[in-house]
């Protein structure tokens, strides 16, 4: 299970329903269809794997248990790109045959090889009428992966673009809940904002920042 797989602590505040997020989320980094397997409306799951992602609490049992995913499996984001540019960099040119030659994998090295994805020999016999020997003639076909797609997927992970659907405005995502699900999300708010209070009385009392009185201005 991967719930046993992960072998990570999550941190104390996680709930249940968060934890189990963010399991679901590792399987294929849907946020939306995590959030419906996780227990969440479907109706709202967009918007609840939106505030989720972006729970500190959430994003820290994420990126622990990503980390030891890749330790696990020596899968790092630096070998995942590098695969991409292989593929996105791939030249046709590399594979053609020298005069006389046919293809032959052999002289390719890993970063050619890797880029292929397709590769089929036909052969066809033909005799001659004449009764000569037999002629055998072989076509030889390369297909590389889609140089489009693989720079795609380069560029994101280098955060060069960002797609249009995942552009979303905090009045969008909120618009979207539910009355429940705005009161769950002002209470985490207000909850967040507690934390910073003491410091923020603190700031007040050395001066640092005006108090609310001294905001307010003169009365008149």
């Amino acid at each position: 299970m991967l719930r046993d797989e992960m072998n990570t602590k999550y941190p104390p505040m996680l709930t249940p329903k968060q934890s189990r997020f963010v399991e679901e989320y590792l399987i294929d980094l849907n946020g939306k269809q995590a959030a419906v397997r996780a227990g969440y409306s479907a109706k709202s799951a967009e918007a609840q794997a939106s505030r989720l992602l972006r729970n500190t609490a959430v994003q820290a049992a994420l990126g622990e248990a990503m980390q030891a995913r890749s330790q696990r499996t020596e899968v790092t984001a630096d070998r995942v790109v590098a695969e991409l540019a292989k593929l996105a960099f791939a030249d046709m040119r590399d594979y053609w045959p020298r005069p006389g030659e046919t293809i032959d994998l052999h002289r390719l090295d890993e970063d050619r090889t890797a880029a292929i994805s397709e590769f089929t020999i036909d052969e066809t016999e033909t005799c001659p009428k004449d009764g000569g020997p037999t002629v055998i003639k072989r076509k030889t076909r390369i297909k590389l992966y889609d140089k489009k797609a693989a720079l795609d997927s380069l560029a994101r992970n280098l955060g060069m673009f960002v797609d249009r659907h995942e552009i979303n405005t905090f009045e969008q995502r909120v618009i979207n809940m539910t009355p429940a699900e705005r009161l769950q999300m002002a209470a985490e708010i207000i909850r967040d904002g507690q934390k910073y209070l003491p410091i923020l009385e603190d700031a007040e009392a050395k001066g640092l920042v005006p108090a609310d009185d001294d905001e307010q201005g003169p009365v008149r």
